[in-house]
This record gives C-alpha cells, structure tokens and sequence, in this order.
C-alpha cells in the first residue's frame, strides 16, 4: 500500500502484487532528473555543531571535574608519588613468586612476608587510588564529549564539499583530527596532567574560520531548491527497491543456510552415532584392563578399585571409585600422583587392545614422576608381567626410579644408558654397555685406581640402597638424607642374617631337607662373603678420600672389587635373564618370602 502511494504520485502505474521479480522503483528512472537533497537535513546537521560549540554544558561540567582533580594532585606531590608507586607494586605483586622481590631484587625471610609488605603499600595508597579513579572517570567523560562532537562534524563535513566549500571542508577535517588526537591523550594520568592547560583554557580549541564558514555553509544551503515531493517519492521507491532485494537474497540465503545446518546436524548426529558406538564398545573392553593395571600398582590402598568408561559425543568420560563412596572424575578426589597412574594405565590399556599383538614398543617418559615412590616398584612389575613381550624405552630425571627399574629387573643393567650432556654438533654424551663393574674394570685397565674407587663406593651406596629396601634393612634416619656407605652395610648385613635365620627355622618347622641345605649353603656363601668383604671394605673410603699413605696398585685393588661383588651376589637373582635384587614379602615380623622378580631365588620364612 505504501509503495503504490509513492507511485499515484509519480503517476505510474500501480501494483497488484509482487513476486521475486518485482521491481518496485520501476518508471522512477528519468533521463533529465536533477540532483537534488534533503535540505532540511543538511540545514538539522550544520545546526547541531553550531549549537555545540555555543553550548556544550556536560563538557565543561566534565572538564571542571577533571580539572579539580588535576588540581589536588598537582598541590599534593606525595599523593603523584604515592600514585606511581601502586601502579608499580600492582604491576609487581602477581610476580611474586619466590622471595626475591620483583621489583628491587632483594631477598625477604619468606613469599609471604613478600606479598604482604607488598599489599600493606597498596593500602596506603588508598588515597592517591581514589583520586586516580576520580581522574580517570571524569577524562572518560570528557572523552565522550570530545567523540559526540567529531561525530556531529562528520556529518556536517558532506555538506561543504556538496557546495563546493572545499577550505571549510579541509578545516572541519583538521578540527576532528585536533580532537582525536585530544581525546588520546586522554587515556593515562601523565599524559593527562600534560593537557591541563587545553583543558583549563578551552578543551574544544575551535579553529576561528569554523563558525563564520558554518554561517556561510548555513545561508547557501537555504537558498538551494528543497527536495520535492515528487522527488521524495522516488527516493522512497528507490530506497524500497533495495531493502526488497536485500530481502529476497536474505531469504535466499536463510534457506540454503537452513538446507546446509540439517544435512551438518545429520552428518554429526550420525558421527556421533557411529564414533560413540565404537568408543563405547573400545571403552568396554578395556575398562577391566585399566581397572585391573591400577589395582596392581595401587594394591596396598586400592584393592577393590574399578572405574567406567564411557562415550559422549566422540570424547571420553572416565569415572572412577573412590573408596567405595562412588564414583567420580579422577580430579574430584585423587591426587596428582593417582592421576598420572591411572593416565599410564589407562594408555596401556588402550594400546593393547587397539595393536594386540602388534604392540611390541612403548617410549615413555617420566610417567611416574609424580607417583609415590611405594607404587613404582608395583608399575614395574605390571609392566615386566603383563608385557614381557614389549620393548619399553624408559625416560627418567629420577635416580630413584631408575635404580627401582633396574632392581625390580625391569631392565638389565646393560640397558642403562645414562646422558651426561649434549651439543649442537656432537650430539648426546652417554655412557652405555654394561653395569658398574665393567666400568670399574675399564678404570683398572688403564690403571685409574682412585677412578675405580669413587665409582666403586658411589655405586655400592645406590645398589645397597636398594637392596636396604628390598628386603626391608632398618638404616637409622637422617633428616638431612644423608646417608653414607656404613649405614647400608650395617642395615644390610644385619636384615640379611635374621632373614636367613627366619628361613632356617621356617625349614626346621616344615622338616624340609631341601631347604634346610639350600639355607646351609645361603649362610656357607654369606661368611665367605662376609669375611673378605670385611677385611677389603677399608680400601675404599682411603683411595676416594686424600690419603698420601693410602696408595694401591690395580693388582692390590682387584681383590676389593672381588669382595664387594661376592657380597652384593648375595642379594642378586643368578638368572642371567633376571639379574633383580632379592626382596623380602610380607611385613616386618610377618615375613612370608625372600625372592626374586623370576622366581628363580625363593626362600621359605613361614613356620609350619
């Protein structure tokens, strides 16, 4: 109804409906049609800038706010001081992450002290705070006056280049850009306090020509013919046709886009079908692997341990037991360290069932550096039973967990490969191709029998160390962990001797010949060893400290060697396929086993 009005008075001919294919503006193209405008507008924008720079109430009332607060703090130089300092303590304070001070480099007792000397300077300077906020809040304001009145100029700027009013065009452009530049600086407290004097003389900074060009702009305006109603009803066809094609193609676009978003929705409805389909068969079928790998390593707390594995949307959603309380994420009640087991597990678990029995190489790196050091040796037993027919490559930082490796016989002493450093040219420095001894005995060769004593004694600490563990030595504490080599040979030897006592009775109970002589020939082995152990042992601490009187040759330091090895045999499985530490089974004062990883050393300590 509206489009035929316009076009009554356009005499043309009136619509009776329309399709995609009407044109509403069609007849309103004329060959000698002038140009005309909207003067009423043109003469509505010019008027807006002339009355804002006659009147601009809310900037001075803007203006004067800021002004009073430049004011105060001009007058008070502790409050600026006080000011810069906060800024640099906020900008300090979340770097606080050791006790040396962010800001100066001075060491304090504690983080805490730290922070909170740190947060005391913040409180004092609650004031210059307040008076920062005031200064920025009414700068804010200025600000959006200084862009209401750019916007005002731009529109009146079309004017003066549709009347040919080129200078006043360029001296509009250069006021705006003026207070652009104005309004910028406007953005921090110094650069602020830098324009006081534009803002307490005048913050528009008129250019002279702008009002008496605004006048003359106004008065050629006026005398330019209106636009008529004739005009005004093409105009309105024109405009009509337009949005009427933006709509049509707007529609257009709605139904392909709607076309496309079922076929998309189809597409991953039925990814999602399928992939949860598949995960959620894959997930059954590890889900007692996973279960049952973390029960191992987590045997002494998490016995009745399971967990559920389920599909949604193509992601996981894992569920664990805690307890016995329910079932839970992982990181709603388990530590960092259960996490990281159950991660490892839960890989195992995956990649079995995805390769079977094209899983035959793993590289993992540092999985259980968060672990506790008590479920590491049960990790390595998972690994050594469940995969004996996969090659790990182990990655580790810790010394612990590789000597718990190699003790548990997870890996052969020959698989060590221990890296000292690297270059850009040259590569990785490692050492690798056999155990301690070889080492020592490449030492001997070149006669370096200092050498072979430092590694002798560093190597005896860590091997007893682990044997102390294994089979539950007592060493007296140190808060310091310092332990030296006595401590272990003393817990070592005397654990050893109660354990084949306990064997010798656990044999006497059960009326076992067998046993009885397998602990006869133990203890025959044990004295042996013992004896040259003892009589050897001081060589050692002599050639790794400096001793002028202590020298030795490699024939008189080979017997050492031999007496240290013969003793450390005494708690190493024979099976060269083994080659583990023997460990005791059971609890101190209920010890039921001394074997070994294979099986192959195993000892009776239960009575009949």
């Amino acid at each position: 109804m509206a489009v035929n009005k316009k076009r009554e008075v356009l005499g043309l001919e009136l619509l009776s409906a329309t399709n995609l294919e009407t044109d509403l503006s069609a007849g309103t193209k004329t060959e000698d049609r002038q140009s005309t405008f909207n003067r009423a507008s043109a003469i509505r924008d010019i008027e807006a800038v002339t009355s804002y720079v006659t009147e601009h109430k809310d900037l001075d009332t803007a203006v004067s706010d800021l002004v009073t607060a430049l004011t105060e703090l001009e007058a008070d130089p502790a409050v600026l001081d006080a000011l810069k300092h906060r800024q640099l303590v906020e900008a300090g304070l979340p770097l606080v992450i050791s006790t040396a001070c962010p800001l100066c480099d001075l060491e304090w007792p504690d983080v805490t002290s730290l922070r909170q000397h740190l947060n005391d300077k913040l409180t004092r300077s609650e004031t210059a705070a307040k008076l920062q906020e005031r200064i920025q809040t009414a700068a804010g304001k200025v600000a959006g006056q200084l862009r209401g009145v750019r916007s005002l100029i731009q529109a009146a700027q079309p004017h003066a280049v549709t009347t040919g009013q080129s200078a006043l065009q360029a001296s509009l452009l250069d006021w705006s850009n003026d207070l652009a530049a104005f309004e910028a600086k406007l953005a921090t407290i110094d650069s602020i306090r830098d324009e006081s004097e534009r803002l307490t003389n005048d913050p528009l900074d008129t250019p002279s020509p702008i009002n008496d060009g605004l006048k003359a702009l106004r008065a050629t305006i006026e005398a330019l013919p209106d636009q008529t109603s004739t005009e005004a009803a093409r105009a309105f066809l024109t405009v009509a046709q337009d949005r009427w094609t933006q709509l049509r193609q707007a529609r257009a676009k709605a139904t392909k886009a709607t076309a496309a978003r079922k076929a998309a929705n189809a597409v991953y409805e039925k990814y999602n079908s399928v992939a949860d389909a598949a995960l959620t068969t894959l997930y059954k079928t590890v889900e007692a692997d996973f279960s049952n790998f973390y029960r191992q390593i987590n045997s002494d707390d998490e016995s009745s341990f399971k967990a559920g594995l389920s599909a949604t949307a193509g992601k996981l959603d894992l569920e664990v037991d805690f307890y016995g309380l329910g079932m839970f994420p992982p990181m709603a009640y388990h530590s960092e360290g259960h996490q990281d087991g159950m991660g490892v597990c839960l890989y195992l678990a995956l990649i079995r069932q995805l390769l079977k029995s094209d899983f035959r190489l793993a590289v993992l790196d540092d999985v259980v550096t968060s672990v506790d050091a008590n479920h590491r040796r049960q990790f390595c037993k998972l690994l050594k039973d469940v995969f004996p027919d996969v090659q790990f490559i182990m990655t580790t930082h810790d010394e612990v967990w590789a000597r718990q490796m190699q003790s548990s016989g997870l890996i052969a002493r020959r698989s060590l490969a221990r890296f000292h450093g690297w270059t850009v040219d040259g590569g990785p420095f490692y050492g690798q191709g056999g155990d301690f001894w070889t080492q020592i005995d490449a030492d001997l060769a070149s006669d370096d029998v200092p050498g072979a004593a430092h590694k002798l004694r560093r190597n005896l600490e860590s091997s007893l160390a682990d044997v102390a563990a294994s089979i539950q030595g007592q060493v007296v504490f140190r808060a310091d962990n310092n332990y030296d080599l006595s401590s272990f040979f003393s817990a070592v030897k005397g654990r050893h001797g109660d354990l084949l006592k306990k064997a010798t009775a656990s044999a006497n109970s059960w009326n076992n010949d067998a046993a009885k002589q397998k602990v006869e020939t133990l203890k025959d082995e044990r004295a042996k060893a013992m004896l040259a152990q003892d009589g050897e042992n001081w060589a050692i601490n002599a050639l790794v400290h400096n001793n002028d009187w202590a020298t030795m040759t490699k024939a008189d330091f080979i017997p050492v060697v031999e007496a240290c090895k013969q003793f450390l045999e005494l708690f190493t499985c024979s099976n060269g396929a083994c080659g583990g530490w023997i460990y005791v089974l059971g609890i101190p004062g209920k010890e039921e086993e001394l074997r070994c990883s294979c099986g192959d050393f195993n000892v009776n300590l239960r009575k009949k």
